[in-house]
């Protein structure tokens, strides 16, 4: 099962999984969070990034990151090898990507000090109280859903 997800991972860069111990409820109401955070203003989104943390927690917004592949001869020629129905956006211009993400760190800190500070930095939490009271059980909850499919 996990050379499958690995595999499915490298190949698609996406993986579905279907397990019945996740909830429509949970799965509804992170995604409610998700539309309603990113339908806030560019200015508000923009107080939630942390590029002085290359990203790894809160908010990237579109055009930011620049897809490794493009440059990548191994990544290339596994593009090159799907369907064309199954490839990504063309990277061959190097253009950044379209997406926006909020990245939630799941789990404690590291018990020690570590020369990579991305590794203690709190997660993110929007300020807008419409999203602050219910922001972190609801990525808590979403983000074990997840944890536990995969195991």
């Amino acid at each position: 099962m996990i050379k499958k997800a690995a595999d499915a991972l490298i190949v698609y860069g996406a993986l579905i999984l279907h397990d019945s111990r996740v909830s429509e409820r949970d799965n509804a109401n992170f995604l409610d969070l998700m539309e309603d955070y990113f339908n806030q203003s560019e200015a508000d989104l923009k107080k939630d990034e942390r590029p002085e943390l290359s990203y790894q927690v809160g908010v990237t917004l579109e055009n930011t990151e620049k897809p490794k592949c493009a440059v990548d001869e191994p990544c290339l020629g596994i593009i090159e090898a799907l369907e064309p129905f199954e490839r990504p956006l063309d990277i061959s211009a190097h253009s950044p990507d379209p997406k926006c993400r909020f990245f939630w760190r799941m789990g404690d800190n590291p018990p020690f000090e570590t020369q990579f500070p991305t590794l203690n930095a709190p997660n993110v939490v929007p300020a807008a109280e419409f999203l602050k009271e219910k922001w972190t059980h609801t990525m808590e909850e979403w983000g074990n859903a997840m944890k536990s499919a995969s195991v």
